[in-house]
């Protein structure tokens, strides 16, 4: 009998260990050199433990959600104004773990998805001029691009991947190169 309880067991423990387990995670357009959206309250949000307190600090803002059974989470930031003034986003948990990030922007955002030709990039685009002259400027350009790579799926996805995040104008694929410094790396703890 022992051994049957012990057997039974097993599949709840297999189910439990993914979020039993989790670590502190952001969503994918939460990464060094993001812009976020000016004038809205702005989500931000992530996965941890089912339970844990998590706290979102930026430009002068705490603001923390605990997470449901999940692990998932999700805060507001108050409305922002527009700036060119990169910012640290600081994200922590109870479980001591905390995740930063570099050069965030406030400013006007742009998702754009559809069709296939909604993957070109401004380099290979009829706006590639105007992408040669932003990524030469001598002028840190406040414009930014995040690719989300695309999936297949037969229901809504809650996680995404993007293999490189935000880049900043020299280091956009979609740009050619240009003198401009490269963009800080986060830091997770």
């Amino acid at each position: 009998m022992k051994f049957l309880l012990s057997l039974s067991a097993t599949p709840l423990l297999l189910f439990c260990a993914p979020v039993c387990l989790a670590k502190l995670e952001l969503a994918v357009p939460f990464t060094d050199n993001m812009i976020l959206q000016r004038d809205s309250k702005v989500p931000v949000w992530g996965w941890s433990k089912p339970g844990t307190r998590v706290t979102v600090r930026f430009a002068g803002q705490n603001k923390s959600a605990v997470t449901n059974a999940n692990g998932e989470w999700m805060i507001r930031l108050d409305s922002l104004k527009a700036s060119r003034e990169e910012r640290e986003m600081v994200i922590t948990n109870g479980q001591g773990e905390s995740i930063s990030l570099k050069g965030a922007l406030v400013g006007e955002v742009w998702f754009s998805s559809g069709q296939s030709n909604m993957v070109w990039l401004a380099g290979k685009s009829m706006c590639s001029d105007l992408a040669r002259q932003l990524a030469s400027s001598k002028d840190d350009v406040p414009i930014r691009e995040i690719n989300v790579e695309t999936t297949s799926a037969l229901y809504p996805q809650k996680r995404a991947t993007s293999e490189e995040g935000w880049k900043r104008p020299p280091l956009r694929a979609s740009f050619p190169p240009s003198p401009l410094p490269s963009p800080m790396s986060s830091t997770r703890n």
